[in-house]
């Protein structure tokens, strides 16, 4: 096990990771010294790497990765149950700090280094892994998103396509299939969520809110931290649907339109719901209808009732699992 630091200041030690799906390559910042060293993507190649740290004579880390697909997360619980400092950050953040840098060279050994230096000068906060079952419910709704495609190609198939009766039979019997698999899926869900007094509370009072059915509360509980957010605006920042203005001086006046820089699976996740909350919420119907009336096109009345469930989602799951928000 490491030792962390204590003190306000940061860790002296950094690592910069670069992580792929067969690897992953690590930049060690000691001072003024820089090691490099790639090991596999699995658990062979994290026993390496912490190994490889403790042979350093590394005492206090902080290790920094990308939110990148699926392929951080084995590494990241591995290096946090070691007792080091873990970030794991938002991908667009390294690509800004990398462009202010004037990096023109996009590889593996080179990301890792750039961020290196993004965790030695600009100290990410620390990332705590979710817990077990919030943990599960993300992979099975991931599956689930998965096999919705492709249930939704399938059907696309059959409509681009003429088919035989024999291919026709074929073709029922996969689409019945997936539609048990689906099933399967969503009792394995429910499963979860019964077994979680907090979680369970926290879907149900979701579900009161008119637009939101279970599946959407599960998503947002599962994928949504508000412990780790401040307040509704930084919840509807994190999920990409913060207004972003373009206006310089008096020539640039570009039109106001939602900054996407986050979580956007939960993004689509809350597309339906809020066209369902149009129509059959009663505040939010009054919303909509006093921005159309203000000449706001659908698109854009859509993604203002989006955040507005994201805001109330996350005042909802703070007051009922008692999940205090950072302070400011």
């Amino acid at each position: 096990m490491f030792a962390t630091s204590s003190r306000g200041c940061a860790p002296m030690d950094v690592v910069g990771i670069d992580v792929s799906k067969a690897d992953f390559h690590a930049c060690l910042l000691q001072g003024e010294k820089r090691a490099r060293k790639s090991f596999s993507n699995g658990t062979s190649g994290y026993r390496q790497l912490v190994a490889w740290l403790r042979n350093r004579k590394c005492k206090d880390v902080h290790v920094c990765m990308e939110a990148t697909g699926a392929y951080w997360m084995g590494l990241a619980q591995v290096v946090h149950a070691s007792g080091l400092v873990v970030s794991v950050v938002n991908p667009s953040r390294t690509a800004m700090f990398a462009r202010s840098q004037l990096r023109r060279t996009k590889t593996d050994r080179v990301d890792a280094e750039m961020l290196a230096d993004f965790c030695a000068t600009q100290h990410p906060s620390r990332w705590t892994p979710p817990a077990p079952k919030i943990l599960e419910l993300r992979n099975l709704l991931a599956y689930r998103d998965h096999i919705v495609s492709e249930q939704v190609r399938l059907k696309q198939i059959a409509t681009d396509l003429g088919l035989s009766d024999k291919l026709e039979r074929l073709h029922d019997e996969q689409l019945e299939t997936v539609a048990e698999v689906l099933d399967e899926l969503k009792v394995q869900i429910h499963e979860i969520v019964r077994s979680d007094e907090s979680i369970r509370k926290a879907v149900d009072a979701l579900k009161a809110i008119k637009g939101i059915g279970f599946l959407t509360a599960v998503a947002l509980v599962a994928k949504l931290p508000a412990s780790r957010l401040r307040n509704g605006k930084a919840a509807a920042a994190y999920v990409g649907l913060s207004p972003q203005e373009w206006r310089s001086g008096t020539s640039i006046h570009g039109k106001t339109r939602i900054c996407k820089t986050g979580n956007a699976s939960l993004r689509r996740d809350l597309y339906l719901p809020a066209v369902t909350a149009v129509r059959y919420n009663p505040i939010l119907a009054t919303f909509a209808r006093r921005l159309r009336d203000n000449g706001k096109p659908p698109k854009v009345v859509i993604a203002a009732v989006m955040r507005k469930l994201v805001v109330l989602a996350f005042h909802t799951i703070v007051e009922t699992t008692l999940a205090s928000p950072i302070a400011a």
